[in-house]
């Protein structure tokens, strides 16, 4: 690699850059052209932005002396594209026919008009231009134009909904329920609350900061991450996780002892929680496959924190697949007695299974049977016995060649 060091074209300055090339001859013709397009170093262009802003009438930005250098570039390009593409939106006349032949920018922002409206997206601009934070330009930097108007749009109206009489009657009751839900540790670990709830046949656990204090107790319990719903969730089996009260209780309360602040607006279980009255979870189960290549056999779960597989794979048949751990069932009475040994629970679908396999062993004919004597082998390593030689030996005429 080459370089070439080039100037800054303006008087006075004395700005250098290096200009990288593969040999010396790209890298002086790299350079070459830089300074015939009139090369400026990036402070003049800071100043130069920084005018420009000035006689646009934008305010001053705040935040560090490299922050505002860096987002009044960003900021005068952001309102001259978002400009020229309020001017053209106007002009697109097929938008139910997705703006085909037309700058596909513009067709997002005369979509962004037609859904908020002119006035929305006019006040949304105003306020783009009046805002004096630096990191709000260099944050939405990568953003499409139309996904910065849009998210001031949302705000604003945010903003209005909360000024209005409805908006602070809203908000005040949402604060005295949650003041009313939230149970606190004694020494909490941190001031954010998490939230549960249950909801279609769903527990979902919500809290809105990264802690293995929480994490690792919601997945002690069953609760597994939900890309989709933003929330750590856990399916309900009425077979074998006893009433749902119970299980928000239980959960509310196992947080609370990790330190964590919960919200549980169901009034019953928040006193469960409290008072530590709930039934806890038993979750040692063995149930029943009913469908799939597996069914009919048990299937054998526990709480994650336990270990017991090594004592599973000792019954007969055991067997771990599809990430369930199965035993045939044949094996009724290793099963069983695994159960009473290891405190496991038949769920009814288990209990008439085993039932079943003891019916048909009792319908069963007994048969004595005899199996065949086998065969005697000869030790291995042993010798034949020997074969008997005759002492006279004679040839049959016919086969004696005359000749």
């Amino acid at each position: 690699m080459a370089r070439t060091t080039i100037h800054c074209a303006t008087d006075g300055c004395t700005g250098t850059m290096d200009v990288q090339g593969n040999n010396r001859r790209d890298a002086d013709y790299r350079a070459k052209k830089l300074v015939e397009r009139g090369w400026t170093c990036r402070d003049c262009d800071n100043r130069e932005a920084a005018a420009a802003a000035v006689a646009a009438g934008l305010p001053a930005l705040e935040g560090s002396d490299k922050q505002v250098a860096w987002a009044n570039g960003i900021r005068n390009a952001t309102i001259s594209r978002i400009e020229h593409l309020l001017k053209e939106a106007p002009s697109i006349r097929n938008l139910d026919g997705g703006g085909f032949g037309y700058n596909a920018d513009a067709v997002e922002m005369a979509l962004l008009i037609r859904k908020a409206g002119q006035p929305a997206v006019d006040a949304a601009f105003a306020a783009m231009k009046a805002e004096t934070d630096a990191r709000f330009w260099i944050d939405g930097r990568m953003d499409a134009m139309h996904v910065q108007l849009a998210a001031v749009v949302d705000r604003l109206a945010e903003e209005e909904r909360a000024l209005s009489p409805e908006g602070k009657a809203e908000a005040a009751a949402e604060q005295e329920a949650m003041e009313e839900a939230t149970l606190r540790p004694a020494e909490p670990v941190s001031e954010t609350i998490a939230e549960l709830s249950f909801r279609d046949g769903v527990f979902a656990a919500r809290y809105d900061e990264r802690s293995d204090a929480f994490n690792g107790t919601v997945k002690a319990m069953g609760y597994r991450w939900d890309a989709a719903a933003m929330a750590w969730t856990r399916p309900f089996d009425p077979l074998t996780m006893g009433a749902p009260v119970d299980r928000l209780a239980e959960t509310a309360h196992e947080l609370l002892a990790a330190g964590l602040v919960v919200a549980l607006h169901d009034p019953e279980a928040r006193a469960k929680a409290v008072a530590r009255s709930y039934d806890p979870e038993h979750r040692r189960w063995i149930s029943v496959i009913t469908e799939g290549a597996n069914k009919g056999k048990f299937r054998l779960t526990w709480g994650r924190d336990e270990d017991l597989y090594g004592v599973f794979r000792g019954l007969r048949g055991a067997a771990y697949r599809g990430k369930m751990c199965l035993v045939p069932a044949t094996s009724r009475d290793e099963v069983l007695d695994f159960a009473e040994a290891h405190a496991f629970r038949l769920t009814p679908g288990a209990e008439a299974m085993a039932a079943e396999v003891l019916e048909r062993r009792e319908r069963g004919v007994v048969v004595e049977a005899t199996a065949r004597p086998k065969a005697e082998a000869q030790p291995r390593g042993s010798r034949p016995n020997a074969m008997h030689v005759p002492s006279d030996v004679t040839l049959h005429d016919d086969l004696v060649d005359h000749d």
